[in-house]
This record gives C-alpha cells, structure tokens and sequence, in this order.
C-alpha cells in the first residue's frame, strides 16, 4: 500500500511537470506566431563557490551565457547585492541567436568573515524568464580582528566629546603592528596604544560636529599581508531639534509604469519651516537628469510639531536596473539646514 502511493505521487509529479512544459511551449508559440520572437537568456552555470579565501582579497568571477531564442537578446540592467559589482562585459549588445556573451561579478571581501552568499539579478528582455539569479559563495577568514567591529556612538547630544574603544588583535601566531590610522580630522579625533599583543583604538567625536547621521571610518593601516587597510565604521545619531523617520526608503521592484509611495516624518521645534525639497538619482551607477518625472516630493502642512513629506517613485525611465538616490530636504534651522533621506529601488 505504501509503495502504490508513492507511485501515485510520482505519477501525479510528471503530470503536473509535462502539462508545465505544455504551457512554456504553447506560450513560446503563440508569441513566434504573433512575430514576436524574443531571445532566451541561458547560463553555463549560475552559480560559483570560491571555497575558502582571506579577507581584503577581490574576487572576481565570469558567468558566460548563451542566446538560446530565436530572436535577439538584450541585458537590460544587472543588479549586484551590497560590496558586489556585476557588469554585462559587452554592455548594450544585442545578442543575435547563439551568441554569447559574459557577465563579471566582483566582490570585496574585506567587510565579511565567516560563510558569505551574494547574489546577481540579471534582467533581459526574455519574455518568459526576464529575471535571472547568479550566486556566488565564499568562506572567509581573517588574519586581523576588531571587537566591536563598529564604532557606535549610538544616540548622543552634540558638544559632549564623547569616546569610544575597540581592541584590535590578530590571529593566533601573528604579531600585529600598526603602522598609523587615517580618519576625517573635521569630525574626530583617534590614537592606538598597545595592550600586550593587542591594540586599542579611541576615538572621540569633536564638539563642533553637525547634528545629524554620523556615517565616517577609520582606516588602521597595518602589517596583515591580505587586510593591510583594516576599516572600523563610525556610526552614530547627533542629537538635534529634529527627528527623521525613517532614516531611508526602500521602494523595491517597479516595473515599467508602475510606483510606489512612501512617507517620511519630520518632527522638530516649532520654529522651523521647510524652504524647499530635491532629489538626487543614479540607475546603474549613471545619473539620472530629470529627476523630477521620476519622482515626487509633496509637504503637508503641519500639525504642531509633526511634518509629513509624501515621496511618490515612478519608474517612467526608459533604463532598468539598480536605483539608488538621495532626498534633501532644506529647513529654515540655524543648527541643521539641510536634511537628507536615501532611497532606493529596482527599475525593471
């Protein structure tokens, strides 16, 4: 009785896979019917595992493809996950059937330890399958360490000066040098001293520092033979008369036509107006000049202390592929002029 239904199982699988197929087929057919031949996008492979590897090294891999359509192929944008770049090797070709063509994927490695996944969008102008996903995969180790690896200042009130430390060692059988550090001197101060084989890094914000989100680094040059350049984020909130949620916006994947809306709160002193509102927009790192026809700033008037801004994204652009952009919103504040929110988006 068991056995008779895993065969049913297994029968009722190879119907559903063969009547899926059907349906690929009819589709394709109608589409070359109608003279609408499009291409089919095909890897060799889709994925690609770099074992195990140092951090600070660049790694870069080749994933080659293949028009198998009868019509032509075009890449329309290539999407790459956070400290991975991914470029079409022949940008703007139009692949005719059987040609191929290359995809580059490069991936920093000096901001991960341990097991690392990154993922490639790649759309096409495929009817069927527009989206296709590349994987890369590592395992990182690191001859260097940083305990926090962040310097948080968290919420703090301007003019404090206010410190904070990391221990910096390396890993066992290695002696650490440090040879010197490099930071933004407009905004904080930082010395290491030597602690037995491990070194402690301070820093302290200087009192002159704007309100606002304190997004900095510093750089610990040292004698590691693949991080020589260790890099210790600075993050923090300088406290002022304003309160912005949220701190960004994700407006994820928009087709052709189609938006999204997002609102923004402002919350602050009595006192302040906002003057004026502008956007700033990239799509595949190119920039974008019309920002205006793709996106749309709206105040609305106040309620006590609580300011609303609407922010409508349209993907009316005639690109696809990454968007990343910046919304500046300029207030009448003698302390904190300007305010800035980043977005971000998919263009299909």
């Amino acid at each position: 009785m068991g056995s008779y239904r895993w065969c049913r199982g297994g029968l009722v699988a190879v119907v559903t896979i063969v009547t899926g197929l059907l349906l690929f087929v009819g589709l394709a057919g109608q589409l070359h019917a109608a003279g609408l031949t499009y291409g089919t996008l095909h890897f060799e492979k889709s994925t690609h595992d770099f074992g195990e590897v140092f951090r600070g090294s660049q790694l870069t891999q080749t994933f080659r493809f293949v028009n198998k359509g009868p019509g032509p192929l075009t890449i329309q944008g290539v999407h790459a996950a956070c400290n991975c770049t991914a470029v079409e090797v022949d940008r703007g070709r139009r692949y005719e059937p059987g040609q191929s063509g290359t995809i580059e994927v490069t991936l920093d490695t000096s901001d991960f330890v341990g097991n690392l996944v990154k993922t490639v969008t790649v759309i096409s102008n495929e009817r069927l399958l527009p989206d296709r996903t590349l994987t890369i995969r590592a395992r990182v180790k690191s001859e260097i360490f940083a305990d926090p690896p962040l310097l948080d200042f968290a919420s703090i009130k301007p003019k404090t000066g206010e410190s904070r430390t990391v221990r910096i060692r390396s890993a066992p059988g290695q002696q650490l040098e440090i040879k010197g550090l490099d930071f933004n001197d407009k905004v904080l101060t930082a010395q290491v001293t030597r602690d037995k084989d491990d070194w402690i890094l301070t820093a302290q914000l200087l009192p002159e520092v704007a309100p606002g989100f304190l997004k900095d680094s510093i750089v610990v040059r040292n004698n590691s033979q693949h991080l020589p350049k260790l890099t210790i984020p600075v993050r923090g909130q300088v406290m002022s008369n304003f309160e912005l949620a949220p701190s960004y916006l994700e407006f994820g994947s928009l087709g052709t036509t189609e938006g999204a809306q997002r609102t923004v709160t402002l919350r602050g002193s009595d006192t302040y107006k906002i003057v004026s509102m502008r956007g700033d927009m990239q799509i595949n790192g190119q920039k974008v000049d019309q920002v205006a026809s793709l996106l749309k700033l709206e105040s609305v008037p106040p309620q006590n202390d609580l300011q609303q801004i609407n922010v409508e994204l349209k993907n009316a652009s005639t690109r696809a592929g990454s968007v990343r952009g910046k919304i500046y919103i300029e207030t009448t504040d003698p302390v904190q002029p300007e305010l800035s929110v980043d977005f971000y988006a998919l263009f299909r």
